[in-house]
């Protein structure tokens, strides 16, 4: 699980909203780069804290707040590991 801001400290996540099922995203790490793909996107509200359930799956979750500048709702992307 990531979590960063969309209009601050940087906005790393400023286009999350931007990001559809089968877009891929690479986490690079000292270890190496990991390729995820999106598998799906939602909107939820700041109480939705099931969004941070782990699995025994090679999973990740990006979330950020939605829209751009508001903490009303987050904006949620999931991801699942098809390569190194």
């Amino acid at each position: 699980m990531i979590a960063a801001h969309r209009v601050s400290h940087g906005a790393p996540f400023r286009s999350i909203d931007q990001l559809v099922v089968g877009d891929q995203v690479q986490f690079t790490l000292p270890q190496g780069t990991s390729t995820y793909e999106v598998t799906a996107t939602d909107v939820v509200t700041p109480e939705a804290i099931d969004i941070i359930t782990q699995s025994h799956e090679h999973t990740a979750t990006l979330f950020a707040c939605h829209p751009p500048g508001s903490t009303k709702f987050r904006y949620v992307v999931k991801l699942k590991l098809v390569g190194p």
